[in-house]
C-alpha cells in the first residue's frame, strides 16, 4: 500500500502534491535505457511503516541522488527509511537499495507554505555501479530559462485509469516562462496570489503533465543531451484535471547548494 501524504499549504499559494498518488497523465511507457538517470523512491516515514510515500530522484553521481524536499519531510513523523531504484523499467520495492533516512539533506530555506527551495539529496549506502542502464544525469552549466524547450518528464505512480504503474512512464512537454505561469496561475486561483519565483521553472500541461505522486522526478531536454532542467516540485490540482502550468524546481538556480552539500560530484 501507498502512504497517502499530503503537502497541504494555502490555497493562496498552491496545492503540492500527494506523495502516495503521484503519476504520468497521459504518460507514454518508457523502454530500457531511454531514462538512465531515474530513481524511484519509496519513503518510509515513523508511524506508518507500511504505507511507503513514492516519489522520484535523479541520479547526479554514483553516491547521490536529487529529489524534492517534501519527499523527505514531513511535519508529522519522522523519515525513518529510504527504498532507493534505479535501472529498469519497473517499479520502485522494498528489494531496492536501503537508505537510512538520517543520510539525507533537505535545503534549509524549504518553505512548505510558498513551495520555495523543494530540493532534497539522498546519500547512497555504496558507490552505484554504472551501465547502460544506470547513468548520472548532466547538470546545467549555469542559470537558463529555456523557455520553449521541449522536455521530458519521467516517473512511476498512478496511471489515467488511477491504477498503479508497474513500469516507468513518461511525458514530452514545453518549458512556458515564469511569466505566463504565474499569470496562468493567478487567473486560476480567482484573486489569491501564487509568486512563481526565479528558481522555479513551469511546464505546458494540454497534453500531458506530472502528477502528484511524480514529485522528485527528473525533467531533462528532450534534445539528447539529458541535461537536467528540473524537478518535478508541485501542481495547482491534486486531481491533474486543470491544464495551469506545473512546477519544477529549476536546477540551474541551485548549482552552488547541490556542489556545497555534496562536497562536489566527481
Amino acid at each position: 500500500m501507498i502512504r497517502q501524504l499530503l503537502l497541504l499549504v494555502p490555497i493562496t499559494v498552491v496545492f503540492a502534491q500527494d506523495l502516495g498518488s503521484l503519476r504520468i497523465m497521459n504518460g507514454t511507457n518508457a523502454v530500457e535505457e531511454q531514462f538512465p538517470y531515474e530513481a524511484g523512491l519509496l519513503c518510509y516515514f515513523a508511524g506508518s511503516p507500511d504505507n511507503p510515500s513514492l516519489c522520484g530522484g535523479a541520479i547526479l553521481s554514483n553516491r547521490w541522488i536529487l529529489t524534492a524536499a517534501h519527499c523527505l519531510q514531513d511535519p508529522d513523523a519522522n523519515l525513518t527509511e529510504i527504498r532507493v531504484k534505479v535501472g529498469g523499467l519497473e517499479a520502485p520495492s522494498d528489494d531496492d537499495i536501503l537508505v537510512n533516512g538520517t543520510d539525507t539533506i533537505v535545503h534549509k530555506n524549504f518553505n512548505r507554505k510558498t513551495v520555495f527551495n523543494d530540493l532534497g539529496l539522498i546519500r547512497l549506502p555504496t558507490n552505484l555501479t554504472f551501465s547502460k542502464n544506470v547513468q548520472p544525469v548532466k547538470l546545467p552549466s549555469s542559470y537558463r530559462t529555456y523557455t520553449g524547450r521541449a522536455v521530458f518528464i519521467s516517473g512511476w505512480g498512478l496511471t489515467d485509469n488511477k491504477t498503479a504503474s508497474e513500469a516507468l512512464q513518461y511525458v514530452r512537454t514545453n518549458i512556458v516562462s515564469n511569466r505566463q505561469c504565474q499569470v496562468q496561475w493567478n487567473k486560476a486561483l480567482k484573486g489569491k496570489k501564487k509568486v512563481v519565483s526565479r528558481s522555479f521553472v513551469c511546464v505546458d500541461t494540454k497534453y500531458g503533465m506530472p502528477c502528484q505522486g511524480d514529485s522528485g522526478s527528473p525533467m531533462v531536454l528532450a534534445d539528447g543531451s539529458k541535461t537536467l532542467v528540473g524537478i518535478v516540485s508541485h501542481g495547482l490540482d491534486p486531481a491533474c484535471k486543470r491544464k495551469v502550468p506545473d512546477i519544477s524546481m529549476r536546477v540551474s538556480s541551485f548549482l552552488k547548494w547541490i556542489n556545497q552539500q555534496t562536497g562536489g560530484l566527481k
